[in-house]
């Protein structure tokens, strides 16, 4: 695969590693893909009881790759927004407890990407939030109804309608977090919550996602819907093409002092 690389730890045990470091695991079209590829394939694995996703760098994922989305007709991110959600749904709906590593930012669709997993640890680095609206977006891969889910609509409100980036404390005191750790400690802190779910039986836990878990048709659809309208925005368009130019800018300054 071009983005994912996945290591097996015996006959249980599954780590995904998101593995696009040259665009900070950006999410595009061929990774959403290889995600919705994967955990199909692990939905009729029955020796997996555990998979974990992770990042093979320092950072979680920056969101939606806006390359796909900036100059996309509404067909086009209708599109888009039906493939991350389906590849996100088919992550939360393997039958076995899947949990995210957050290292580092995971922002929008990383974040998103994160609330399909049933449990989000992570280091004192990370950074999270939706900053989709100061680009003219709307989460658009079953974050928003995740995100209540998780923290309840009171800060649920305050993420989305302020698009502001939070830290690794107060992503653990909304509970967008549900254990965090000192970067020394993450590696045993994983192992022992990976030791916690093996400890279960894994008919019994299938049983227990089934029961968390909710419909989605209907959300996919409507967010499909607004996602293709609010991204072809002139405004949105605007916004995106300026964030862009300005990381092309940053780069360049870089390349030329180096």
């Amino acid at each position: 695969m071009e983005t994912l690389r996945i290591e097996h730890h015996g006959d249980s045990h599954v780590t995904i590693w998101l593995d696009r470091p040259q665009k900070r695991n950006a999410l595009n079209e061929v990774m959403l893909r290889e995600l919705m590829a994967t955990a199909t394939a692990l939905q009729t694995d029955r020796s997996v009881r555990v998979v974990v996703l992770r990042s093979s760098s320092g950072v979680f994922s920056a969101g939606a790759d806006l390359n796909e989305w900036a100059t996309s007709s509404p067909a086009r991110a209708r599109e888009l927004s039906l493939l991350g959600s389906r590849a996100f749904q088919a992550l939360a709906d393997l039958p076995v407890p899947v949990i995210a590593v957050l290292e580092g930012a995971a922002l929008g669709g990383g974040l998103e990407l994160a609330l399909a997993c049933d449990i989000r640890i992570g280091t004192q680095a990370c950074l999270m939030g939706f900053p989709e609206p100061r680009l003219g977006n709307t989460p658009s891969w079953g974050g928003v109804p995740r995100l209540v889910q998780v923290v309840g609509p009171a800060f649920a409100r305050e993420l989305l309608l302020t698009g502001e980036v939070i830290g690794a404390q107060e992503a653990y005191r909304m509970g967008l977090l549900n254990r965090l750790f000192d970067e020394s400690e993450l590696t045993g802190g994983l192992k022992h919550l990976v030791e916690s779910v093996l400890a279960c039986e894994p008919t019994t836990l299938a049983l227990l996602k089934a029961q968390l878990s909710g419909g989605t048709v209907e959300r996919e659809q409507q967010e499909a819907i607004t996602a293709g309208f609010s991204a072809t925005q002139e405004e949105a368009r605007r916004r995106k093409e300026a964030f862009l130019a300005q990381r092309w800018a940053r780069r360049s300054k870089q390349s030329q002092t180096e």
